[in-house]
């Protein structure tokens, strides 16, 4: 399989099961430019982007602050669909940059 990007730190593989992204690894701000590019060509093809994010031991918070301008940009039905494991608190951290007030993005904790 032929992933969207890898560096040293981040896998970005196309999900086989649902239109949207996996990533691997540790997610910087530097990985920022690679990961709009992928999740902006998603939000040409699809309603639902899907951010899998399960396989990720770290992201920063550059990542969910470039993650909270693209739910921005969406146009409802549009919907930017974000899967994580519970230990990255995402639910703290994306709540203090206003998720719970973006109708166009939602997180899955698992």
């Amino acid at each position: 399989m032929r992933g969207y990007f890898a560096d040293e730190l981040l896998l970005m593989l196309p999900l086989y099961d649902a239109p949207g992204v996996r990533l691997r690894g540790e997610v910087l701000g530097t990985h920022r430019g690679p990961l709009a590019l992928v999740l902006t060509e998603e939000a040409g093809r699809t309603d639902e982007i899907v951010l899998d994010l399960t396989d990720v031991r770290f992201i920063s918070n550059s990542i969910l602050d470039i993650l909270s301008v693209l739910a921005r940009r969406l146009v409802p039905p549009q919907c930017l669909l974000v899967k994580a494991r519970a230990d990255l608190e995402l639910r703290e951290r994306t709540a203090a940059r206003g998720w719970n007030e973006i109708g166009t993005v939602r997180l899955e904790e698992s």
